[in-house]
């Protein structure tokens, strides 16, 4: 039997076949995603981190506040700028009537932690299918191992396939391990993905709750004073 990869899958069932066929299509929609998300992530985490530098000074001086209206449109694709413009374009709406400096803050606040809710459900837009794949491509691997196994037996009990031979019993265990380590591999790959996207996540959750919170200090500072 040829042990190469192109042997293996000559030798293969339909079973096997199959199962390495799922599990490649498995682990080119998670490098879809896994391409996109990377690609988006680095777009925010940049522009943000632009949208923090220009908005620093203009919250430091509180007077200089409405200066700040309009600023997150420069940065769009910015998850920060999203949420903090959002806190202050209600800051104008708000800051214009009889409220209290903490009426004002909180109205601010939740009109950030809304839009903050929503922008991170974006954010974390296809990962549960990471997820998914990570956890399951291992047992669809198993799947395959299973049947390939099942298959090897049945020649080893058909004398007319060479039963009693080890080179059957051999063969058919290397074919049935085979979808064994796709999965495995598919698993990994798509597991480091995941963990490397969700750490990501929280870094750009920090910048957003970092932010927000200066801009709602500057507020109660401001008409505090």
């Amino acid at each position: 039997m040829d042990f190469t990869l192109v042997g293996l899958w000559h030798e293969m069932g339909f079973m096997a076949r199959a199962v390495v066929v799922v599990l490649l299509a498995m682990s080119a929609y998670s490098l879809s995603i896994s391409v996109e998300r990377l690609l988006n992530y680095r777009k925010g985490r940049a522009l943000s981190r632009a949208y923090i530098e220009a908005l620093a000074p203009l919250v430091e001086d509180g007077a200089r506040l409405g200066d700040a209206v309009g600023l997150d449109k420069k940065y769009a694709g910015a998850p920060v700028a999203t949420v903090v413009g959002a806190g202050v374009a209600e800051y104008r709406k708000s800051s214009g009537g009889k409220l209290s400096a903490f009426d004002v803050a909180e109205a601010v606040n939740r009109t950030m932690e809304r839009v903050k809710e929503r922008e991170l459900a974006g954010l974390r837009r296809g990962l549960p299918v990471l997820a998914t794949v990570a956890s399951s491509a291992p047992f669809v691997g198993l799947f395959g191992t299973v049947g390939g196994i099942i298959t090897a037996f049945q020649k080893l009990a058909d004398p007319t396939k060479g039963g009693g031979g080890i080179g059957t019993v051999s063969a058919g265990i290397a074919e049935a391990l085979i979808t064994t380590a796709v999965g495995l591999g598919v698993a990994i790959l798509t597991v480091w993905f995941y963990n490397y996207f969700t750490a990501r996540l929280e870094d750009i959750t920090i910048d957003i709750d970092e932010t927000a919170s200066e801009l709602v200090d500057s507020i109660l500072k401001t008409h505090a004073a």
